[in-house]
């Protein structure tokens, strides 16, 4: 815990955040943290025996049906169960499983899923799925309601539709648990529910029509450059779908798609240094600075996907025909990443940053902004 604080703070002085580093931070972490220890043992340890194995910040991606995402932790079994949790620490209030919380649950139960068998929709290892936060649990019961776990499946299918282009019809549910609770968001999609109304009507200003016409252009060009991140999984799926995992990860590394051969071998601040088995002379195409993922191939851990499978992500630092540093995103991933990975095979894999959200934050808040000015109230909506 010491140490975890102590990372935090230095992270953010190094990225300028020192403003955030109040006073009462350590007590405030302390005291979340304690919360969800007492969450985690009122509920989860009562009810379930010890896991056999723990994995942490874990990014899952299901290639076939476009769904990536990352899960707090999983809890393995001794039967070959898994319990699934993922750790409310934004705030103290009570989860109800309604809202963001419930949906972000049950998206994470279909990459368990897909993590631990092959398919989404089994879920005869899933054991429980779980929401802790400051000193409770919430534990839905399984499987879920499959009208719920349809809403996911359109919502995914809605989301991948735009971000190839396309433009679905968009509406709003006969009950919304964002906006008819007015959660966070709620605003936001209201502003653009009328937004979208008043451009099909043509009822608005030609000179705020102008900038709302150029503005959604180019979040479809942010849109369409998104595909380029993950490009590599793509090609890395279809060839373990044509060939069978260990013929597609042979004739990856011939293509210098990826790397392999590589095993842990010590942590240093933020990175970890990787050297090559001593029978490996394979020459590897990378360079300081490219964006890589470590993944640990769990071979005997059962049917887990290559893209399933734990997993860091960094930048290339050093690099020559021996070893390989890679810089993570602080002293905890490095930590983590020694911690889960060292046992296993490691296999390089390029990756991009995405940097959608990044690039998408700023025109929403333009677009938001030219409203307030250029649209007279009560005309300026959603706020």
């Amino acid at each position: 815990m010491g140490n975890a604080i102590a990372n935090a703070k230095d992270k953010a002085k190094k990225e300028g955040k020192t403003s955030s580093i109040i006073e009462t931070f350590d007590y405030e972490v302390q005291d979340r943290f304690h919360g969800l220890l007492v969450g985690l043992a009122k509920r989860i340890m009562k009810k379930y025996e010890q896991p056999k194995r723990a994995v942490t910040e874990i990014t899952i991606t299901n290639v076939k049906e476009v769904h990536e995402g990352r899960i707090d932790a999983l809890f393995e079994f001794g039967d070959g169960t898994y319990g699934l949790i993922d750790w409310k620490t934004n705030d103290i209030s009570k989860v109800t499983g309604s809202g963001m919380d419930k949906w972000q649950l049950i998206a994470n139960f279909l990459l368990a899923n897909y993590r631990y068998t092959g398919d989404e929709d089994n879920w005869n290892r899933c054991l429980f799925g779980s929401i802790v936060y400051y000193e409770g649990a919430y534990i839905p019961r399984l499987p879920s309601n499959e009208d719920t776990i349809t809403k996911v499946k359109n919502d995914r299918r809605f989301a991948h539709e735009i971000l190839c282009g396309g433009r679905p019809h968009a509406q709003k549910p006969a009950f919304c648990p964002v906006c008819d609770r007015e959660n966070e968001g709620s605003s936001d999609c209201t502003f653009y529910r009328e937004d979208t109304r008043r451009a099909i009507e043509g009822s608005l200003p030609a000179d705020y029509a102008n900038i709302r016409r150029l503005l959604v252009a180019r979040r479809y060009l942010v849109l369409d450059e998104r595909g380029e991140t993950h490009k590599h999984k793509f090609v890395i799926n279809t060839i373990v779908d044509r060939l069978g995992e260990n013929a597609a990860l042979h004739e990856l590394e011939k293509s210098g798609v990826i790397h392999t051969g590589y095993r842990l071998q010590a942590i240093n601040d933020s990175s970890v240094t990787l050297v090559k088995n001593d029978n490996d002379d394979s020459i590897t195409l990378l360079e300081p600075r490219k964006i890589v993922r470590i993944i640990g191939r769990e071979e005997g851990m059962g049917p887990i996907p290559l893209l399933a499978s734990i997993n860091e992500k960094g930048f290339v630092k050093e690099v020559d025909d021996r070893k390989l540093v890679i810089d993570l995103d602080g002293k905890t991933a490095a930590q983590r990443a020694i911690n889960q990975l060292a046992n296993f095979l490691i296999i390089i894999m390029p990756d991009e940053i995405k940097l959608t959200r990044r690039v998408l934050e700023p025109m929403h808040r333009f677009h938001k902004l030219a409203a307030d000015i250029m649209l007279s109230p009560p005309q300026n909506y959603g706020n």
